[in-house]
């Protein structure tokens, strides 16, 4: 299993270094959307570990085929340099009735004939097995996301980019169980792991932050999926976009990988 780290501004490329060079972590995961300004050859020369590629913001469900091709060239070129891992991209509403939300809301899967084309779409124009996340479900969309993602692997060959976390908050939320999605993150290889807070207009929801540390509830799930996570093709992102503070992550690191029984040592 590898471990790696969010790196989703320049800003944190100091600590993110250190957590590699400490040996807590063996590769990052790139918010690619905030590099594809740069030279890819400059950024091969400045990370030191092998990549992986997040997208956030194609919003390729909504946004027009003209501009969303010219974006994945530019994603296509720049993997071609640094050969990622995986490209990831996230499974979410961006607006509604043409107007932006202030945050991601989750889709509708009873469209499934148009999102799966729109995926099958999206993930030929990026030339390769394209990831998609779970949501961090609050209405009833949790109980219809595993079959969802069953669908879209089945149909398209698209794949689940398994955020723990997120499964958690649909279970708190909506009252989804993690059990159910255990079948679906037995078929892929690639994780996330974060933390959730509650929301400030209502202190019943959770919503992802990543924030803070890692809930009991996200190490407790990350226990029942061992088998899977144990395994050298697999990858566990650890993410933390505010509050980026060393000793905090590598504390919340050392104990997913004690919660896994993994050694720092066995980490390939």
């Amino acid at each position: 299993m590898r471990i790696g780290f969010n790196f989703t501004r320049s800003e944190v490329l100091p600590i993110a270094n250190k957590l590699l060079n400490d040996g807590h972590i063996n590769y990052y995961e790139i918010l690619i959307d905030n590099f594809l300004h740069l030279d890819p050859h400059e950024l091969l020369a400045t990370i030191k570990c092998p990549v992986a590629f997040h997208i956030m913001r194609s919003r390729f469900l909504e946004n027009d085929r003209e501009s969303l091709s010219q974006m994945a060239e530019q994603i296509r070129y720049h993997a071609h340099i640094l050969k990622p891992i995986y490209i990831s991209d996230h499974l979410a509403s961006f607006s509604c009735n043409g107007q932006n939300l202030s945050f991601l809301s989750e889709i509708d899967y009873r469209n499934r004939k148009v999102l799966i084309e729109k995926v099958s779409w999206w993930q030929e124009q990026i030339g390769e097995k394209l990831f998609l996340e779970n949501f961090p479900s609050i209405l009833d969309g949790g109980f219809e996301a595993p079959e969802f993602f069953s669908d879209l692997r089945s149909k398209v060959g698209a794949g689940l980019l398994f955020d723990i976390s997120n499964a958690v908050c649909s279970e708190i939320n909506c009252g989804a169980s993690t059990e159910s999605w255990v079948g679906e993150a037995n078929e892929t290889r690639h994780f996330h792991v974060g933390s959730y807070e509650p929301s400030v207009s209502d202190p019943n929801v959770m919503i992802d932050t990543h924030g803070t540390e890692i809930s009991v509830e996200t190490l407790n799930f990350l226990s029942e999926l061992r088998s899977r996570l144990c395994h050298p093709e697999t990858t566990i992102t650890y993410e933390r976009d505010r509050n980026v503070e060393y000793n905090s992550i590598v504390q919340d690191i050392t104990r997913i990988r004690q919660q896994l029984t993994l050694e720092k040592s066995a980490v390939i």
